[in-house]
């Protein structure tokens, strides 16, 4: 009777063990992997953040056409990223705020944001390699006695939030830093005086001062820094494959070639 009692809890117990691993699944099945569809928006479509202020990586011409070196770039980063089904990607672009790709990009209101970013850690996003080297400057009107970074000391500053001018320029002693609009209605503002500086790419306050013979851009930079394209968090497939792109991209020679049409 013993022999009876303890075949049938063995049976019971063998009976529960596969009713348990059947409502359980095979835990050693590797989870389906994702994919770079499965990151974006819509498969086949990079919608990158774009603000439309900045040239010469990005503005808009006289007919309303965004143009620039970023916006080339992101056209070739675009058609070198595929879908699944072997296509190639488009892009599609929202223009913004400066302040709010970020936000924009962490809401998935946008896949990628490409306006100029520096790399900075504090910004709560991934950042691909760098495809421009650059540095932050000072530009000021020639009239304005201001010659170097010390003499910002007790002056208006602008500055677009959240960039690494921006925050460097909180580190000038005294000094009042604002951000009055996007870069257009700052150098008006400087051009009348209501500001006494602004902080901008070397290349963007170059293209203001060869276009305005007012303006002057101090030989000091305010700080070094990189562009990178920013991408949401946890978007490691898109990140990667943007990575692969702008490689290419750099080693190519079409990178060269852009900054060549584009005054850079």
């Amino acid at each position: 009777m013993k022999k009876f009692v303890k075949a049938i809890s063995l049976c019971l117990a063998l009976a529960l063990t596969l009713a348990l691993t059947a409502c359980g699944g095979d835990s050693s099945k590797p989870a389906e992997e994702t994919t770079l569809d499965d990151e974006v928006m819509t498969a086949g479509t990079l919608v990158v953040g774009i603000s439309a202020d900045y040239p010469p990586f990005e503005s808009l011409d006289n007919e309303g056409n965004l143009i620039g070196y970023d916006v080339d770039m992101a056209k070739y980063l675009a058609d070198h990223l595929t879908t699944a089904d072997g296509e190639t990607y488009q892009v599609e672009f929202v223009q913004m705020e400066f302040s709010t790709i970020i936000s924009a990009l962490q809401t998935g209101q946008v896949d990628v944001g490409i306006a100029a970013f520096s790399y900075d850690p504090e910004r709560q996003c991934l950042f691909t390699d760098s495809y421009y080297e650059s540095s932050q400057v000072v530009c000021v009107r020639k009239d304005s006695g201001i010659a170097s970074i010390e003499d910002l000391s007790g002056k208006t500053i602008a500055a677009g939030t959240g960039t690494v001018g921006y925050e460097k320029a909180l580190e000038i002693e005294g000094a009042n830093v604002v951000t009055p609009g996007d870069y257009l209605q700052q150098f008006e503002m400087l051009r009348v005086n209501q500001i006494d500086a602004i902080v901008c790419d070397a290349k963007v306050g170059e293209g203001y001062a060869e276009n305005n013979e007012e303006f002057v851009v101090l030989e000091e930079p305010l700080v070094e820094d990189n562009l990178c394209i920013t991408v949401r968090e946890g978007n490691t497939k898109l990140l990667e494959a943007l990575n692969v792109a702008i490689e290419e991209f750099v080693s190519s020679g079409t990178s060269d070639e852009y900054k060549e049409v584009w005054g850079l």
